[in-house]
């Protein structure tokens, strides 16, 4: 599923409507939603106040991904989320000390 899709499910509302909430037309949302185009911040932080959800959301999934069509089929990939995990987890913790 892709972010987009699961974002549009969210509350069942019409391609269209939230293409134009969002200001993109409805072949450009619906490229977002196939996962043949990514969304840009600007895009993404519509699509949360259009949703009215935390902005966090649809960024984690839009990294997630990208994450995922740029690196689904190395069988490594798990392993590198693993470290890259570990590695955020020491930045942010440096940052809140």
């Amino acid at each position: 599923v892709s972010q987009s899709r699961y974002l549009v499910g969210f509350r069942g509302d019409p391609l269209r409507v939230v293409a134009a909430s969002i200001e993109v037309d409805s072949s450009l949302l619906s490229k977002i939603e196939n996962g043949e185009r990514l969304p840009t911040e600007q895009q993404l932080e519509k699509l949360a106040r259009h949703f009215d959800i935390p902005l966090q959301k649809p960024t984690a999934l839009a990294i997630a991904e990208k994450i995922v069509t740029s690196y689904a089929s190395d069988t490594t990939t798990l392993q590198a989320l693993k470290i890259a995990e570990a590695r955020i987890n020491s930045y942010l913790g440096d940052r809140n000390e």
